[in-house]
């Protein structure tokens, strides 16, 4: 296929929008001021973010063990870490330990008994997990707001306190039908 064929075939299709042709020239704007060059920052933060998310499997594994949710969002998993290294470090000392265990116990049921003494920190990963905060009073994170898993069960129908996304007057609408449970 030739480049005016699928020239041709792109106009009969959704053609060239006023916004796609903005997101084009910003774009070619942006790369002809950068001269193919990539900000030392950029790389830096890369380079620093692989080897941190691979080190932080474990948490997560933990994290989906311990909420029986396996799909965890990996950067609100490192957010949640790195908040109790510098707000609990107490409690983060007992990570290594319940992450030993993740792999042994089956469901987070077994896994809270098998904890012993590290149950209050893996208590304190589902309560960050579900609330989206880490650490307690003035001295406490927000690390996940509008993803905290105590938003999912009505998900469907509202949205967080503060967020207005279904435009003015959302609530006048019927609200959704409810879900059934599968048997």
């Amino acid at each position: 296929m030739g480049i005016a064929e699928g020239l041709e075939e792109r106009r009969q299709g959704h053609g060239l929008t006023r916004r796609r042709f903005l997101l084009a020239v910003g774009s070619a704007s942006l790369l002809a001021a950068c001269q193919g060059k990539v900000p030392v920052a950029a790389v830096d933060t890369a380079r620093d973010a692989a080897p941190a998310t691979q080190a932080n499997a474990g948490f997560l594994q933990l994290s989906q063990a311990l909420t029986d949710k396996h799909d965890l969002d990996p950067a609100t998993a490192d957010r949640i870490e790195k908040a109790f290294a510098t707000l609990q470090p107490d409690l983060h000392a007992q990570f290594p330990a319940l992450i030993a265990l993740a792999g042994q116990a089956s469901g987070a049921h077994a896994l809270l008994a098998a904890a012993g003494d590290a149950a209050p920190a893996a208590l304190a990963i589902i309560t960050a997990w579900y609330t989206g905060t880490v650490g307690k009073g003035v001295h406490a994170v927000t690390v996940s707001y509008r993803d905290a898993l105590m938003q999912r069960p009505v998900d469907d129908g509202l949205f967080p306190a503060t967020y207005a996304q279904g435009g003015p007057a959302w609530w006048t609408a019927a609200p959704p039908a409810p879900i059934r449970a599968r048997a």
